[in-house]
């Protein structure tokens, strides 16, 4: 019976092993394969299959299998770790708050959205998924007290996107070639120039929309290098930080808030039991990320993330 128990911890320990890589692999490869963008998700959790492995091969006195098994749980943790580090010191330019919720086809409660600008002295609103309803609604509610200056592309369903900001915007675009409408404006904000953008990435639920969210994510990285002055990118792009597209898309000299400010691995979507941070605001790295933290809003499927931020 005790042979029969250490071969079969043997066997499950090598499983998990072969899963666990696998799937590290996959997160570093960066693949667009609908079924891996799916489990990319699950990597944080990876680190748990590796340590009961192990337990396993411990428990079965396997030497090698322990000694494999502990080198994958610190290669899969360690590169969640950074998620819990912040970076950098002070700067010395002013503090910022920046808002973005996605507001599912239009249906997020408009008067809950006003008042987490109003009680965190939001400075920057970006709303996906605005559709005309939404805008109506928002302007019904106050927004345009708090924050009167505003750029959106509202549309019917899941297609809109909408800025709004507590100092002028000039120069709103619509941005074209991407499965939403992204828009960007630009703004003075305590005389730093910033580029402002609402950014909805196309959701990869089947194959052909896995491919637009791939070039979604391409196309807006290649669009931000285009920009001067200090960037912001605030939005739901249907990634995570275990997708390699999304890590390149916030790689140097771009920045992802959350990662930057240290807030650990909170999610957003569902927003009744999160699974995954689908929502990010993604800035110049000379931005300093004090907290980065997630908001419900009622109605909406996903949770708002709401940054505090400090100019360079």
């Amino acid at each position: 019976m005790r042979r029969f128990f250490r071969s079969a911890a043997l066997v499950i320990g090598w499983m998990l092993v072969v899963v666990a890589t696998g799937m590290f692999t996959v997160r570093q490869v960066g693949v667009t394969e609908i079924t891996f963008v799916a489990l990319v998700v699950a990597a944080p959790y990876l680190g748990v299959l590796s340590l009961a492995a192990v337990l396993l091969f411990a428990a079965a006195r396997s030497r090698i299998g322990a000694a494999v098994a502990l080198v994958l749980t610190i290669a899969v943790v360690g590169v969640q770790v950074p998620m819990f580090l912040a970076d950098g010191p002070d700067n010395s330019g002013p503090d910022m708050s920046v808002l973005t919720i996605n507001a599912a086809h239009g249906e997020a409660d408009a008067t809950s959205i006003v008042a987490a600008v109003r009680d965190n002295d939001v400075d920057v609103l970006a709303v996906q998924e605005l559709t005309p309803e939404e805008v109506t609604d928002l302007q019904a509610a106050g927004i345009g007290d708090l924050l009167p200056y505003s750029f959106t592309a509202a549309l019917p369903v899941a297609d809109g996107t909408g800025l709004w900001s507590r100092t002028p915007l000039t120069e709103g675009t619509r941005l074209d070639n991407f499965g939403f409408v992204p828009v960007q404006a630009q703004t003075t904000f305590e005389g730093h120039d910033l580029t402002l953008v609402s950014f909805h990435a196309m959701s990869p639920a089947t194959p052909r929309h896995t491919a637009e969210w791939d070039a979604d994510l391409a196309r807006m990285r290649s669009i931000m290098e285009t920009y001067q002055g200090t960037v912001l990118v605030a939005g739901d792009f249907n990634a995570t930080e275990d997708h390699r597209q999304f890590r390149e898309l916030a790689s140097s000299p771009f920045s992802d808030a959350a990662e930057a400010a240290g807030a650990g691995l909170f999610r957003t979507f569902p927003s009744e039991r999160p699974l995954a941070r689908l929502d990010h605001l993604v800035t110049s790295d000379d931005v300093r990320a004090r907290s980065v933290r997630p908001l419900a809003i009622p109605d909406s499927d996903h949770l708002a993330v709401l940054a505090e931020i400090q100019l360079p």
